[in-house]
């Protein structure tokens, strides 16, 4: 097989595995005409050599990036999350919160750095005045985006710092942030806070696409850096499962039970003691996903194997990294198995040990 052969099945690769966003955002815009959106993030680099590029760094095992927008606390009630920063009441609190009350230093798009309560009360003016104003209270949408940007433990805290830098400012042009670095966890991580509308009133709206843009973006200024960084979709790696909530990781590094764990919990016992099964609605997507993505590796795989030693040493790794991918199963799956596995070893009975999973589990949103 050509070289050209071997790029152009590489260039498929992608949608031989779907592992694409759909475009499900247009730019509103005002009764005048103006935008207050903005544009749809750029076109992933789907060429050959970005695909083999990728392919090769999960091959390796390449640590991921992660990007997420902090988003609001969720009313217990309604199930809807609050608006995150949305007038300056919550700005503040939240500049307050990355700057650790000024003791954190902040950096700005200017490269200007403030440290200390007086310099978070310039940013904070600065925020509320400059470009588009923002409301004191009683505001109605999100003014300002909350960013965090990390990679594992161990890490060069800064390079990642380094990187977030370069990130920003390639990204967020034109617009007003400001970002820090926090050392208080394994992770590194950096908080970026970017306001919503720029100096035309230009909006952020940022989905999917724009999220795994960051993220690919995040990574490519980390390489920048000297860091080995990938941005794969989790699906390349075999990994079905969402990360877990960090609401939901806290309370539980609390020793404290979320009312929502409490209940997967008692189903898990309910199907382990034979009371019942917990159909999962997503599961033939799922396993079609996976049939999918074996499917597109297993076709690069052949396409490599004809190729040079470089690339059929790659066609190897492939084939062993879908070999060692779990079975896509469930979390739900999962504990019921281990709970099935205990009771044959153990004689456990799963019915009184569902109902000790039920006592006092916590009540209202998982703060």
């Amino acid at each position: 097989m050509t070289r050209q052969s071997i790029e152009l099945d590489l260039s498929d690769f992608a949608d031989a595995a779907r592992i694409t966003y759909k475009k499900t955002r247009k730019a509103k815009r005002t009764p005048r005409g103006a935008k207050i959106t903005g544009p749809e993030p750029p076109k992933p680099n789907r060429s050959g050599p970005a695909i083999r590029a990728t392919i090769d760094r999960i091959t390796r095992r390449v640590p991921e990036v992660m990007v997420k927008i902090t988003q609001g606390k969720k009313n217990p009630e309604t199930g809807k999350r609050g608006i995150l920063c949305k007038d300056m009441r919550g700005v503040r609190a939240h500049m307050q919160y990355i700057s650790r009350n000024g003791a954190v230093e902040l950096e700005d798009e200017n490269g200007q750095r403030y440290l200390g309560q007086e310099d978070v009360r310039d940013v904070l003016r600065a925020f509320a005045r400059a470009g588009t104003p923002i409301p004191e209270r009683d505001g109605r949408r999100r003014e300002v985006y909350s960013i965090v940007l990390s990679m594992p433990p161990g890490t060069d805290r800064d390079a990642v710092k380094a990187a977030v830098r370069d990130f920003a400012a390639a990204e967020f042009s034109g617009r007003q942030y400001v970002f820090a670095a926090h050392d208080d966890d394994a992770h590194p991580h950096v908080h970026l806070a970017v306001k919503t509308a720029d100096a035309r009133g230009v909006r952020l709206n940022p989905r999917k696409p724009d999220l795994q843009h960051w993220r690919e973006l995040f990574a490519e200024k980390l390489r920048d850096h000297g860091i080995e960084a990938n941005a794969s979709d989790r699906r390349l790696r075999g990994i079905v499962k969402k990360s877990e909530r960090q609401a939901i990781r806290s309370l539980n590094d609390r020793g404290k039970t979320p009312r929502l764990v409490a209940q997967q919990e008692a189903q898990a016992y309910d199907e382990a003691a034979g009371r019942g099964r917990h159909a999962n609605p997503a599961q033939n997507k799922i396993s079609a996903g996976r049939r999918r993505t074996t499917a597109a590796y297993g076709k690069v795989a052949r396409s490599l194997a004809t190729g040079d030693a470089e690339d059929r040493a790659l066609a190897l790794r492939i084939v062993e990294l879908v070999r060692a991918m779990p079975p896509p199963t469930t979390r739900h799956e999962d504990r019921v198995a281990q709970l099935r596995a205990n009771t044959k070893t153990a004689g456990v009975d799963c019915g009184a040990d569902r109902d000790a999973a039920k006592e006092k589990p916590e009540q209202g949103r998982d703060r």
